[in-house]
């Protein structure tokens, strides 16, 4: 090996070859945190320093940003992951209490509309903020995310929970995609609703 940088890499800026860093390194401490199911300040640290540790041994190539930053969504995200934390707390802090016998869980498959992998990442990680709910498995390949709801005990319940993922996923992708994330996502989301109709046609018919 020669020792010389790539042409691609050498057309680099300094800010996007730190801005490619920092995405990757960002993407390992989603990872990290979704792994041990704790978005606590201690679990993130920890996790950023795993991750730039791993990063400076590996020399982990460079990951192009494709995210961008709206205010509003963003501070809607936020209102919407607060709401359904506290929500979701006392209905979970209910059923244990006072109705623990029908306290039970369930393994939802909700499909995803997105294709970004770190817009896929993000979501789960916002999800496993939410009390009584915990992403089990992503299949990339399906575009599928396998969430853990509690409590679950009716098919409203499933709804319910199917709609709270695809309104986080809707959310992150507003806040964070670009406007080919955007594009894509309506474009999967109009596909989806025309299906659905069309399975409930064929079920009243």
């Amino acid at each position: 090996m020669s020792g010389r940088t790539p042409a691609g890499a050498a057309a680099l800026s300094l800010p996007q070859r730190l801005a490619g860093r920092m995405a990757t390194v960002v993407w390992l401490t989603v990872m990290w945190v979704i792994l041990w199911g704790d978005a606590s300040l201690g679990t993130v640290v920890a996790g950023a320093c795993v991750a730039s540790g791993c990063y400076a041994a590996a020399r982990l190539p460079h990951l192009p940003v494709r995210l961008t930053f709206r205010p509003l969504h963003t501070l809607l995200l936020v209102w919407h992951i607060a709401v359904e934390l506290l929500t979701s707390s006392v209905r979970v802090a209910v059923h244990v209490l006072w109705r623990p016998r029908r306290m039970r869980g369930a393994i939802v498959e909700v499909p995803m509309r997105t294709d970004s992998d770190l817009l896929l990442a993000l979501t789960a990680a916002g999800l496993s903020l939410i009390t009584g709910s915990l992403v089990i498995e992503l299949n990339r390949e399906e575009g599928v995310l396998y969430v853990h709801g509690t409590p679950i005990h009716s098919e409203r319940s499933v709804r319910n929970l199917r709609r709270q993922v695809r309104r986080t996923e809707e959310l992150f992708v507003r806040a964070f995609g670009t406007s080919s994330d955007i594009e894509e996502f309506e474009r999967e989301e109009r596909l989806m609703l025309e299906a659905e109709t069309a399975d409930s046609a064929e079920g009243e018919a």
